[in-house]
C-alpha cells in the first residue's frame, strides 16, 4: 500500500493514477506515444525509491 495525500493505494492504483495525470497534463488526446513514454521515465527518475528494481527492468526491457 501506498499512502499518497491521506489516501491508501495499492501500487498498481498509484502508478495508474501517475499515468493519468501525466496524460491529462499534456492536454493532448490521444496522447503520443512518444510524449507519454517521456513523461512516465520523468515519473520514474521522480519516484525511484519506491519503484521495485526488477519491475523497472521489465519496463526497460519491454520498451527495447
Amino acid at each position: 500500500m501506498i499512502n499518497y495525500q491521506g489516501e491508501d493505494f495499492t501500487e498498481t492504483e498509484f502508478y495508474g493514477r501517475e499515468i493519468l495525470e501525466a496524460i491529462q497534463l499534456t492536454n493532448k488526446f490521444p496522447t503520443p506515444k512518444k510524449v507519454l513514454i517521456e513523461m512516465l521515465e520523468e515519473m520514474i527518475h521522480e519516484q525511484l525509491d519506491l519503484i521495485d528494481k526488477e519491475e523497472l527492468n521489465h519496463y526497460i526491457n519491454a520498451k527495447k
